[in-house]
């Protein structure tokens, strides 16, 4: 996986209340992304730092675009995540960057905006960029070891 500093919008930036991603991407003009196209343009959203909390908060990560860099849509926003899974390297929100809602115009700006609800985080951080290809791991995981060929 290669990240792109002009396509990153978090580096391990500390997460305890609601905020917006470090970064905005500004593509500098309304387009749209490649929506579709093989291999589409992906989310990635990983933990770095663990996150911990005195009360029950959860993170949810929402997807937003603006034409204006002020008002904001929010195209897709993954479950409410609780503390237990936000462990360091977990990833969050794996998609394909999603197209506008219907009636919606095309994106200038893109960013992430992190909810943070029921209390605040004491320590959490991550790292999100959009990516052309995430190092995934296959479904049901990794690939079983000890097998043999026959000759």
């Amino acid at each position: 996986m290669i990240l792109d500093a002009d396509l990153l919008l978090d580096s391990a930036s500390a997460i305890t209340s609601s905020a917006a991603s470090a970064n905005t991407i500004d593509l500098s003009e309304q387009r749209d992304m490649g929506i579709g196209d093989d291999p589409a343009l992906k989310l990635l959203c990983l933990v770095d730092t663990a996150f911990t909390t005195t009360n029950s908060a959860t993170l949810q990560v929402q997807f937003q675009g603006s034409t204006d860099n002020s008002t904001w849509d929010t195209y897709a926003e993954s479950p409410a995540y609780a503390a237990a899974a936000l462990v360091a390297g977990a990833r969050l929100f794996d998609i394909d960057v999603p197209r506008p809602a219907a009636g919606k115009s095309m994106p200038r700006y893109l960013r992430l905006d992190y909810v943070v609800g029921t209390g605040v985080f004491s320590t959490g951080s991550v790292t999100s960029a959009i990516v052309l290809g995430r190092d995934d791991e296959p479904a049901g995981g990794a690939y079983p070891s000890g097998f043999s060929v026959n000759n």
